[in-house]
């Protein structure tokens, strides 16, 4: 049994202008972006920011998170150097 090759497919050419010189082009063409869309993403990062911080303080104030860091400040103490 003679294993059967696929058909070669032969597609045409449909533009005359490389890869290379399209993408060069549309870098080329790139547009900036708007001061608005950036005034967005940093109203967004800032909104971000804050939750961030309020969440930190909400752990902090967990007794758990103040048992634990009663327990390093201990340690510290009796051991003499800081734990990371």
């Amino acid at each position: 049994m003679a294993a059967q090759s696929a058909p070669k497919v032969v597609l045409k050419s449909t533009t005359k202008m490389s890869l290379n010189e399209r993408f060069t082009n549309m870098l080329k063409n790139k547009q900036p972006m708007p001061v608005n869309i950036r005034a967005t993403m940093q109203q967004q990062q800032q909104l971000a920011s804050a939750r961030n911080r309020r969440l930190a303080q909400q752990m902090e104030n967990r007794p758990s998170v103040q048992a634990a860091l009663k327990l390093k400040q201990r340690l510290v103490l009796i051991l003499g150097f800081g734990i990371s």
